[in-house]
């Protein structure tokens, strides 16, 4: 019973935040009260607010799930059997694919507007999602200890990758719009490249 009981809270629970990020995305963050996530849950505004104390703990925990989505595009592990140059391209292709979601593009937005307002509604799960992305730290070793790279620092180097791709990738197509996909794989090919001319060993 207790399992069950559990099961329906955790159900309520994502309907409530599934309304909130379509109120968040189509209305702006200012705009969207909670009686309107809850209408849009189909759900009481004391429902709403025993699940998240307040519209400040609702909108984090929609941030913290948006970051949690992009991060599990970013699961790229070493394979010593594929081309560097295709491994590398998956990681910078995340910052393609969460430009090619239009849903997710707006909500990112929206994000960036709060963040600019109110840094402190959204700095954690930005830091968090920083340390997720320390999965590229963990390929680069494999690959140092491969003898495929020379890096001194491998967390320095992942922060430069990922400085690079997204600002090649994400931040024009967070600001102008979605890219061409030619267009986007010609740059993805490109910030492979540099990183490889700047990393890549003699003997690798």
């Amino acid at each position: 019973m207790e399992i069950l009981r559990e099961s329906r809270l955790n159900i309520k629970r994502d309907i409530i935040l599934d309304a909130a990020t379509t109120a968040f995305r189509d209305e702006g963050y200012e705009c969207t009260s909670m009686d309107r996530i809850a209408e849009l849950a189909g759900a009481s505004k004391r429902t709403v607010y025993n699940h998240f104390g307040s519209k400040e703990a609702l909108f984090q925990a929609v941030v913290e799930r948006l970051f949690e989505h992009v991060a599990a595009l970013g699961q790229v592990d070493w394979d010593p059997e594929r081309p560097m140059e295709h491994q590398l391209a998956d990681f910078a292709r995340v910052k393609t694919l969460v430009a090619e979601d239009d849903a997710t593009l707006c909500l990112m937005r929206v994000v960036l507007g709060v963040f600019i307002r109110q840094p402190e509604l959204v700095r954690e799960a930005i830091e968090r999602a920083a340390d997720d992305e320390n999965k590229l730290v963990q390929w680069l070793e494999h690959a140092k200890a491969a003898g495929k790279l020379e890096i001194d620092d491998t967390e320095f180097a992942a922060e430069l990758f990922w400085s690079t791709a997204s600002g090649a990738l994400f931040w024009p197509q967070l600001l102008e719009g979605r890219m061409d996909p030619e267009q986007s794989d010609r740059l993805i090919g490109e910030v492979v490249q540099m990183f490889l001319a700047r990393y890549c060993s003699a003997s690798g």
